[in-house]
Order: structure tokens, then C-alpha cells, then sequence
């Protein structure tokens, strides 16, 4: 196989880790007795000690003392933090289906904007993979019901005691299509060097909001600091250290139709620890965002191998203009620079 669509697939491969990794924060949030914005501190600071180890074992530093900061390298992390924490808190104060679903509004912004500013391609075939992941993703987490004897419904809770918990969520859906766009910036950047920047300023936004929260830990129990610790290194560190991997190599489109693998993951884990049953008509939510995602992974990597390379070595998506090198012809027009590489 072609080395640049092999790329491709390494790209799905750390999403779908990352997507997978992270649908278990609903589970592990249920025996943990701290505030959302507590955990999601913990797991972010997990990812900045795991890294800094990285750094401090293998002696490489210097890539980190050597990279220069822009805006770009600092929203993303401060834009990862926010998502994180907005999250769990909105899961704690709206129903879990709302919060999803406000959540996972993101990757549509996210694509949206990159296709606008970044000139990543959002083509025909992009948008059916997209939209049978979205509308799988409503169906497993019950917006879009069906019943024989009603047919097919819709419902989002509008009850005003969730009000403040919707806008939370909504919060979070923002912070996380903002956190895939500025992600594409500076994809220049080693990606070690870019997850321990986006582990260090998520860990100090997260770290303002609990100066003003002051969260009460005194119900925290042995078990729930143990918990805490295991879900902040799995679905801290390893799936934001995975999504980071992804983000350098994966348009933002193709981005979000791996992220909502999430919801069948959590679906999943409450089948087989809440014995939370799946219907028919849920899983049937669930194949369409399989095929979605799997749709995308292969017409993204039936692409030509220089448009491919193109984009993820140096073009729109790599932040730089893309150059003619020795022995690779360069096909069709020229990649456009990437207006924004200088973020």
C-alpha cells in the first residue's frame, strides 16, 4: 500500500482509539463522587505528567524549548480543556442524551469551518458519511425514537430544569468543533511536542475554572480517588493523546465521522455494566455510524496517493504551501496556501 495512505489509515486508527477511549468517561463518572470539572482536570493533568515523562525519559525537551507558540498552539489547548470540562459537568446537570447531542454538534462546526477557512475539501461522498453518522448518533442516544405504534418521533428535553445544563452541553459542542478546526493549525508541529502543549494549556484552563468552582471532594472514597486515577489515564491521557495524533493527519471532515464511534462505545459499556439494553432501532443507529465511518476510511484512502500526500504532508492540512519535491509529480492545480498556517 501506497506510504501516504497508509497515513490515512493511521489516522483513522488513532481517532477511533481516541472515540473509543472516551465513550468510557460516562462509566467511570458514575464511581467517581467529585464534580465534573474535578475530573476533567484530573484527566487532562494526567496527560501533562504522562507526556512530561515521555519527555524527561527520552531527554527531548529541546523540541518543546525550540517550538514556537502562536495563538494556534494555545487555543487548541485551552479549547481541549474547555470541551472537556463543559462536558462532564453538562452530563451532571441535563440528561446524557442532551448532552450528546449538544456535545457532538462540534465536529459539524469544526467541519464547516475548515472547509470555509482551511479549504479542506468537503465533497459529496463527505457529506452521506457525515450525515449517516449524525443520524446515527441521534438514534442510539434516543432524539430520533420509533415505535410501531407512533412511527417515528423526535424529543430533546426542554424541561427548564435542564436549561442551564443544555447551554453547558451546547458549551461543550462549541469548545469541541473549535478544538478540531485549530487543530489543523500548525500540524507542522512534532505531534509529542503538540499533545503536551495541548495537555499543559487544558490543564491551566481547567485549572482557572476550579479557583472559581472551589469543588467540594469531601464525599470522594477510596474507591472513587481509584477510579479517578484509571479513568483519567485512559480516557485522559490515552484518548486525548490519540485524538492529537489524529489531528495532524485527518481533514476535519473526516475527523468527525470517527469521533461519534464515542456514542456506540458508551452505548456498549452500559449494556455490559448497567445492563442498559440496546433496542433494535438503536442498533440500527449503531450500524449507520459504522458505515459512515467506514464509507469514509475508504474513499479517503482510494484518493491518488499525491493528493493524499498533498494534503496531509503539506498542503491545507500540513499548514504549509505544497512543494514539488524530487520524484513525486504533484497532479492536477496546485494545494491553495493555508491562509491560516500562522495561527
Amino acid at each position: 500500500m501506497d506510504p501516504a495512505r497508509k497515513l490515512k489509515l493511521r489516522g483513522f486508527g488513532f481517532m477511533f482509539l481516541s472515540s473509543s477511549l472516551m465513550g468510557g468517561i460516562g462509566a467511570f463518572a458514575r464511581y467517581i463522587e467529585a464534580p465534573g470539572e474535578f475530573i476533567s482536570f484530573c484527566r487532562n493533568a494526567a496527560g501533562f505528567i504522562g507526556m512530561t515523562l515521555i519527555f524527561m525519559i527520552g531527554r527531548r525537551f529541546v523540541h518543546v524549548r525550540n517550538t514556537r507558540i502562536t495563538p494556534g498552539i494555545v487555543f487548541s489547548g485551552v479549547f481541549l480543556g474547555l470541551l472537556s470540562a463543559l462536558y462532564v459537568i453538562s452530563t451532571q446537570m441535563t440528561t446524557l442524551a442532551n448532552a450528546s447531542f449538544l456535545i457532538y454538534t462540534g465536529p459539524v462546526y469544526s467541519t464547516v469551518l475548515a472547509s470555509i477557512f482551511l479549504k479542506e475539501p468537503f465533497k459529496k461522498s463527505m457529506f452521506g458519511s457525515l450525515g449517516a453518522v449524525i443520524l446515527g448518533m441521534l438514534i442510539i442516544i434516543g432524539i430520533i425514537t420509533y415505535s410501531p405504534g407512533g412511527g417515528l418521533g423526535m424529543t430533546l428535553s426542554l424541561d427548564p430544569q435542564y436549561m442551564t445544563g443544555n447551554l453547558i452541553a451546547l458549551g461543550s459542542g462549541v469548545a469541541y468543533g473549535l478544538y478540531l478546526f485549530v487543530s489543523r493549525y500548525r500540524t507542522d508541529v512534532d505531534s509529542n511536542t503538540r499533545s503536551w502543549f495541548n495537555f499543559t494549556f487544558a490543564t491551566i484552563t481547567i485549572g482557572i475554572i476550579l479557583i472559581f468552582s472551589r469543588p467540594d471532594l469531601s464525599e470522594m472514597t477510596t474507591r472513587g480517588w481509584v477510579v479517578l486515577a484509571i479513568a483519567a489515564t485512559i480516557t485522559g491521557f490515552g484518548a486525548f493523546y490519540f485524538m492529537t495524533l489524529a489531528t495532524k493527519i485527518l481533514f476535519a471532515g473526516e475527523l468527525a465521522t470517527i469521533a461519534y464511534q464515542e456514542t456506540i462505545m458508551a452505548s456498549i459499556l452500559g449494556w455490559i455494566l448497567f445492563s442498559e439494553a440496546m433496542t433494535l432501532w438503536q442498533g440500527l443507529g449503531g450500524l449507520l455510524i459504522i458505515a459512515g465511518g467506514v464509507s469514509q476510511i475508504l474513499i479517503s484512502t482510494r484518493k491518488s496517493p499525491d493528493a493524499v500526500e498533498a494534503f496531509t504532508q503539506g498542503g491545507t492540512a500540513g499548514g504549509r504551501r505544497s512543494r514539488r519535491r524530487k520524484g513525486v509529480p504533484v497532479g492536477g492545480r496546485a494545494v491553495k496556501e493555508n491562509v491560516g498556517a500562522e495561527l
